[in-house]
């Protein structure tokens, strides 16, 4: 038995070769004793499903959906079943267009045994194209006094870096379904609410792909109105000084511009963390 899952969704928007790359980058970790949940969010392509149905690693496990859900209910509903089984003590995120590190989840998964008072760990990480070109290295913060801070004002962590413990989902409940891709960013401010702990290891062990939509997902007057609802609502429930709600205000109407306009605000921002 292992006391690792990985949790992953597919969709019929994900690409083969995206796909094929993430997967592999989990099946060829250094660790391997863990099983890999993953779920088909609705119907996805005919080559997805002729790439799994070729795949023989008995520590997959497939789920279906025969309509799309969403992420967050898609991760719940894989979380759901993780939780049934109480040998599992920690669940890593990964994506399906990231690649992760060889060492990745052996890192992660010693620190979390050697840190009992974190919850949830990540790491840096490369921003790259759809080419695979590496764009940008992504140095977050690594300490838990410090993330919280950085939390107020930008994500703590790239979700598909992270392996937290179960404690957190069955302390801080599992991924909202009422907002617009802002599903972690709310499960952090939850986590954070209980006095939960994040760390980010200071090693590059994700690359996190920047595709042609990426920009153009996460803008939108829709998206920037959620992003400020959603934040105003955690920075309440986190008793947040009145600066931080400015900051949130702000950072929404950003995302409310032209995905053109968000993107290069983006690029010239990630300079500062």
């Amino acid at each position: 038995m292992t006391d690792l899952a990985v949790i992953m969704s597919i969709y019929k928007k994900d690409k083969l070769n995206f796909v094929k790359e993430s997967v592999q980058s989990i099946l060829s970790q250094t660790f391997t004793q863990f099983h890999y949940y993953l779920i088909f969010d609705g119907p996805v392509s005919a080559d997805i499903e002729e790439y799994f149905s070729d795949i023989q690693d008995q520590r997959l496990r497939l789920f279906r959906s025969q309509a799309n859900m969403g992420l967050a209910t898609a991760l719940n509903k894989l979380l759901g079943e993780v939780l049934k089984n109480p040998e599992y003590k920690f669940i890593a995120r990964m994506d399906a267009d990231d690649v992760s590190m060889p060492e990745r989840l052996r890192l992660q998964r010693d620190f979390l045994i050697m840190n009992s008072d974190i919850s949830c760990v990540g790491s840096w990480y490369w921003e790259i194209d759809e080419d695979g070109k590496q764009l940008f290295e992504r140095k977050l913060p690594t300490g838990s006094e410090e993330l919280r801070n950085y939390y107020f004002k930008r994500a703590p962590f790239a979700h598909p870096s992270v392996i937290y413990r179960r404690e957190l989902i069955e302390i801080a409940g599992f991924y909202p379904v009422d907002t617009i891709l802002l599903e972690d960013n709310v499960l952090w401010g939850n986590a954070l609410r209980q006095g939960l702990k994040f760390a980010n290891l200071p090693q590059f062990l994700i690359q996190f792909r920047i595709d042609k939509n990426f920009f153009r997902r996460r803008s939108g007057i829709k998206y920037g109105w959620n992003y400020i609802i959603s934040r105003f609502k955690i920075n309440k429930k986190l008793n947040s000084q009145p600066g931080t709600y400015l900051y949130s205000l702000f950072s929404g109407t950003i995302r409310m511009l032209p995905s053109f306009i968000f993107r290069f605000i983006y690029i010239k921002g990630r300079n500062k963390y």
